[in-house]
Order: structure tokens, then C-alpha cells, then sequence
């Protein structure tokens, strides 16, 4: 694309030479090819159109992306929600190079414009209507709004389904193993997870939770509710893994004991990554409450959670 740029630029100034070359030497050197003189400029002068409408169509582009950035607090802040890179988008800005069609459906859906929109220049573009959509919002959706789903881009390569495992205040001696799938849409990353109480073998009571997901400061937030009995609000704050392959997420949860005289509590929590598709049923089997030291469950994760301490949760219950 840059060196398509060059040649548009040098072809254009080349022109321009030329024209005034052969407007100046015309009368002498062209006096018995008039005919030809004529067409030789006219092919140059519809090349060169050509050329400079090129040059309008790219800088039309990177006008009206500039346009809609500034809407927004920052670049940075738009490239998050479109999950892409800064250096590469800065490029689009310039117009030192046009996106490719993914990254441009990519850039039309994430403002919520339509492509030929932002490609041609005889359509303007004005806020988008994404932007005008939360203007009607109250405050706290536009925060909201604001917070998920963070760094998209890195959220991208943490999605699929888990293990999670957490000791739990009512039995310090007690893993309990649930499933979460972590999923996008609409440019959020959402969650959905069922716990089983009980041991796995005897399943006591089931759990769902759906929620969302952000990756803000480093650190992967969840926030889900419980849509069952519809009284409970679970946060998880994680660390990302940075190994090659994603493997185990490590970090803190914090809920409510589901006893009758329900307190709030914090413990570890891990996370084992299962993979992009599972076989749901297979996975759920396993779910429920294991021993702490119970060898089914993986020795890193007990180390993990072992590392707490002996009660390995904290929970505290009205004054």
C-alpha cells in the first residue's frame, strides 16, 4: 500500500512536469503535430484524475475515521473496543495504509456505520450511532459501558470453556468445581456458568450464573449473577496467563454462603482451561465438591488453594 502511495504521489508530480513542459514547448516543438499534442495531454490529464481521485478516496477514509475517533476520549480507547493494534491503527488514521476488508468490517461494525459509509466520499458521516444510542443512556449504563469488555483483543484469547475451583467457608476441607464458558458477542465477552453443590457423585443443588467479563490494569474481572434464585452477585478477579498455551488462571472470588444465614466470603480460585469446544456433559460429570488434597484434582490447583492457608477463605457476618 505504501509504495502504491509513492507511485500515485510521483505519477502526479510527474504529470504536473509534464503538463508544464508541454504547455511551454508546445508552440515550437509541437507546431506540426497539433493533433497529437492534443491527445497526449488529454491521456495525461485523465490519468492524473485518476491519480488524485485515488488520493481523495484515501484521505476521505482517514478524515472520516478521525472524525468518528473524536467522539471518543482517546485512540487508545477505540482501539480497545474494536480490538485492534495502535501502531497499525494509527497507520488507518494517516492514511498511510487502508485496512484490509476484515479489519474494515471490523472498524464499520465496532462504530455501528455502514462500510460504504466510511469508503465513499460522496456519503458523509457524522457521530455514531453507537455513541448516540448511550447519549441517551443514564450515567450508570454508560459507565458500564465504558468498563466492559476492557482490552478486547487480549479477552479474545482467553475464550472457551473452564474448570473453576474454590474452597468454600462452610467446609474449609471442600473444593468446589464448577463450569464457565467464556464467549463473545457484540463486542463484549459474556460468561455462563453452572455449580453444582454436593459431591459430584450426589449432586444437592444447581447453580447458574451469567454475567461479563472485562480485562482491565492487567487483571481479567467477572461479574455474574445468579439467575435462578436471582439474589446473588459473584466477582472474580484474575491474573492472565502468560504462557503460550493458556493453561491455569489463578486470583480471588467474592460472593455469598448459600446457607440460611447467608454471608458474604472470599477465597482463591483457579481456573483450568478445558478448550474452544468440550463435551458439555462429560465436563458437568465432574463437576460438584471435592476434598481439598483429592488427587482427581489437578496438584498445581491444590497447591494453589493449599497456599491459602487453613481456612482459606475469609467470611464475615453481620455486627
Amino acid at each position: 500500500m505504501i509504495v502504491s502511495r509513492l507511485f500515485i504521489m510521483c505519477l502526479t508530480r510527474s504529470l504536473d512536469l509534464l503538463h508544464d513542459l508541454a504547455s511551454t514547448l508546445g508552440a515550437s516543438l509541437f507546431v506540426n503535430n497539433r493533433a497529437f499534442f492534443i491527445d497526449f495531454v488529454s491521456h495525461f490529464a485523465i490519468v492524473r484524475k485518476v491519480a488524485q481521485g485515488i488520493r481523495l478516496l484515501s484521505n476521505t477514509f482517514s478524515e472520516k475515521l478521525r472524525s468518528l475517533c473524536a467522539h471518543y476520549r482517546s485512540v487508545s480507547e477505540v482501539c480497545r473496543m474494536l480490538g485492534l493494534n495502535r501502531q497499525q491503527f494509527d497507520r488507518y488514521l494517516t492514511g498511510q495504509v487502508r485496512p484490509s476488508h476484515h479489519n474494515l468490517q471490523r472498524i464499520a461494525q465496532g462504530f455501528g456505520v455502514d462500510v460504504n459509509e466510511l469508503i465513499d466520499p460522496a456519503r458523509e458521516i457524522g457521530p455514531p450511532p453507537r455513541l448516540k444510542e448511550a447519549s441517551g443512556r443514564d450515567r450508570m449504563t454508560s459507565l458500564i459501558d465504558r468498563a466492559f469488555p476492557g482490552d478486547l483483543k487480549r479477552l479474545r484469547t482467553m475464550l472457551g470453556y473452564y474448570h473453576t475451583h474454590f474452597l468454600i467457608p462452610s467446609d474449609p476441607d471442600e473444593v468446589t468445581r464448577s463450569l464457565v464458558y467464556l464467549y463473545e458477542q457484540e463486542g463484549r465477552v459474556c460468561s455462563k456458568a453452572i455449580e453444582r453443590t454436593g459431591p459430584h457423585e450426589e449432586v444437592k443443588e444447581i447453580l447458574k450464573y451469567e454475567g461479563m467479563a472485562t480485562f482491565l490494569g492487567n487483571c481479567i474481572f467477572l461479574l455474574e449473577f445468579e439467575t435462578l434464585s436471582a439474589d446473588t452477585i459473584v466477582e472474580s478477579i484474575l491474573y492472565p496467563s502468560y504462557r503460550k498455551s493458556l493453561d491455569i488462571l489463578t486470583g480471588l472470588t467474592f460472593g455469598m454462603t448459600s446457607q440460611v444465614y447467608r454471608q458474604p466470603f472470599a477465597a482463591p480460585i483457579a481456573w483450568k482451561y478445558l478448550g474452544r469446544t468440550v463435551d458439555l456433559k462429560e465436563q458437568l460429570a465432574v463437576c460438584g465438591s471435592y476434598k481439598r488434597n483429592d488427587v482427581r484434582v489437578d496438584p498445581r490447583i491444590r497447591k494453589y488453594l493449599n497456599a491459602a492457608g487453613l481456612s482459606g477463605t475469609l467470611s464475615l457476618g453481620p455486627i
